[in-house]
């Protein structure tokens, strides 16, 4: 049986969160297509645990990396208008439809919003390193970067699975 339809109004709260998340990339696509013609060819293109490049490439790996990140945020943006195609932690009913969707909706815009971040922040962060020659990333920013993205999991989660 289909999980009922319901329809969650958006908040202004949600409203903002969704172009927050929507400014950072355009800033991002802005910031590296500005720079692009002064980035050498060769580039880090990947660093390890401590933040240190371990691999090079070519600098068309910077717009792979900010389409990565537009392509899941637009695909994370579109599948919260849908929250009965998801997959829910408990069975779907009339009864508790609109709080799994809205908890649902909620954990996806923030976790659209964390990812939006990071993957503005590693543009940024290496467009700058190009730019500059440097080779590596804050030490401190892959422990940062994984509690930035699964915190909100953990918590809605945890949440849903509450009730």
């Amino acid at each position: 049986m289909p999980n009922p339809k319901v329809h969650i109004p958006i908040s202004p709260i949600a409203h903002a969160i969704d172009a927050l998340s929507a400014l950072l990339l355009i800033l991002s696509w802005g910031y590296l297509l500005f720079n692009y013609a002064g980035i050498p060819e060769i580039i880090p293109t990947h660093y390890n645990f401590e933040g240190v490049a371990d691999k090079s490439g070519d600098k068309i790996q910077l717009l792979v990396l900010v389409g990565v990140g537009s392509v899941i945020y637009i695909a994370l943006y579109i599948l919260n208008f849908f929250p009965h195609k998801m997959n829910h932690l408990a069975t779907i009913t009339e009864n508790n439809a609109f709080y799994q969707y809205s908890i649902a909706k909620n954990m996806f815009r923030l976790i659209n919003l964390a990812i939006a971040i990071t993957f503005s922040y590693l543009s940024s962060k290496s467009v700058n390193n190009a730019l500059n020659g440097k080779t590596d990333l804050d030490a401190w920013m892959t422990p940062v970067i994984l509690v930035v993205i699964f915190a909100p999991l953990a918590y809605y989660l945890f949440k849903l699975a509450k009730k």
